[in-house]
């Protein structure tokens, strides 16, 4: 009775493992010497694996994944084995300075070897994980909850006082985005020279004219922050937008002024420079209409007036339709809604008419397209992007304009009440 109870049960395991694969803690066929992941920021990751093997390798392949990707990532290994010593070396580097596989610091990698032998059998590693710092740096230190971690240099105090407002603003939104129990990763940098090989590039334009001061990285989990004094609004605002990506589930419908709003909503620090490139908008006819404001546009000037609004049509929405209507419309997003079908389940009303209704809130008439009109900003007037900060002399300058336009409407009230 017990041969035909073991007999099953090797068939069992047959069926299930057709391949013949075998992981690392039920076999001896590999014998691992050195089996690790070295970092070398912003380059690459380079896999290593030392060891040996009873039978014939025909490939090594590299799986690996980075933050909360749903999808595996892989390669293969180049490998040469000694012949006197019977050692396999293999490495193989993974570039992540480029665009499609750039990968920020702070990202939890998980990755495990495949060996694939000559008599068709497989051995496969135990998966492990890291958190890829910014090796350029070896001073990392950080603080954190349950809920966030923060990666620092020098300032603790500052990523203290961070933590503890971070951690707020995730209590304070719960309402709309839900709540998650994955944690959020934080490298705070000290200045931007330091910050610039960490973030991803948006457009040469943006590189050109634009300094950004935060970036999130929603499927990493995944904050970069520029410390300074506005780095309470840069962090609060960056990790909406994770908060955001979670909700949604990384939706492809979710557009621009959905996203941008919810993070200068959720923003702790607030700018009053979008209100002035909103009112310079309203006053010039530069509103896009929402239909058309999925991504940024090319030109810095107008992105900043995106910000300002993004912020506004969000917090006309939640005032007058309140947080229930923004979480349902964030649920329906995530299962596969258009943009249009989430907001009409969500508030009754389609994304044109919310257009139209936001329009006659803020005294802004029907949007009139300009006629191949593009405004151009000196390369010595840049300004700053990603955190909702804009602090420089184009601030400065629309806003004194603003002040002069406000000084000369109540001189003009003043000249006619005498």
């Amino acid at each position: 009775m017990l041969k035909i109870k073991l007999i099953l049960l090797l068939s069992i395991i047959f069926i299930f493992n057709p391949s013949g694969t075998l992981f690392a803690d039920s076999n001896s066929e590999i014998e691992i010497f050195k089996l690790n992941a070295e970092v070398d920021f912003p380059e690459k990751i380079t896999f290593v694996f030392e060891g040996k093997s009873v039978k014939e390798i025909q490939d090594i392949k590299v799986n690996f994944k980075s933050g909360e990707r749903k999808t595996l990532q892989y390669g293969y290994m180049d490998f040469s084995k000694n012949t006197d010593t019977g050692i396999v070396n293999s490495k193989m580097d993974f570039r992540i300075n480029t665009q499609n596989g750039f990968i920020p610091p702070g990202s939890k990698i998980s990755w495990n070897l495949i060996f694939y032998f000559d008599d068709g059998s497989q051995f496969v590693t135990e998966e492990t994980d890291f958190i890829m710092l910014d090796t350029r740096f070896d001073d990392w230190e950080f603080v954190e909850t349950e809920n966030i971690r923060i990666y620092y240099r020098f300032s603790k105090s500052r990523a203290k006082r961070l933590l503890e407002e971070c951690e707020l603003l995730l209590e304070d939104m719960s309402p709309i985005v839900g709540k998650f129990d994955k944690q959020i990763r934080m490298t705070l940098y000290n200045n931007y020279s330091e910050m610039i090989d960490a973030i991803r590039s948006k457009s040469k334009t943006s590189d050109r004219e634009l300094i950004t001061a935060g970036q999130a990285f929603e499927q990493s989990g995944v904050v970069l922050v520029l410390a300074g004094k506005n780095d309470l609004g840069t962090a609060t605002h960056e990790i909406m937008h994770v908060l955001i990506g979670r909700a949604t589930d990384g939706s492809i419908n979710l557009p621009l002024w959905i996203n941008e709003g919810l993070a200068e909503f959720a923003n702790r620090d607030k700018t009053v420079s979008y209100d002035l490139y909103l009112e310079w908008a309203i006053g010039t006819n530069q509103l896009k209409p929402l239909n058309q404001l999925i991504t940024f546009p090319g030109d810095p000037k107008l992105t900043l007036v995106s910000y300002g609004q993004s912020r506004s049509v969000v917090n006309y929405m939640i005032e007058n339709y309140g947080l229930e209507a923004m979480n349902l419309l964030l649920k329906n997003l995530s299962e596969g809604m258009t943009v249009d079908e989430a907001m009409i389940d969500s508030y009754g009303i389609n994304v044109e008419e919310l257009d139209k209704e936001w329009r006659g809130s803020i005294g802004a008439g029907p949007y009139k397209p300009r006629e191949n009109k593009t405004i151009t900003v000196l390369k010595n007037n840049p300004v700053i992007d990603g955190s909702c900060r804009s602090s420089n002399l184009l601030v400065i300058s629309l806003g004194t304009m603003f002040l002069i336009y406000l000084a000369a409407i109540n001189g003009l009230a003043l000249f006619d009440r005498k």
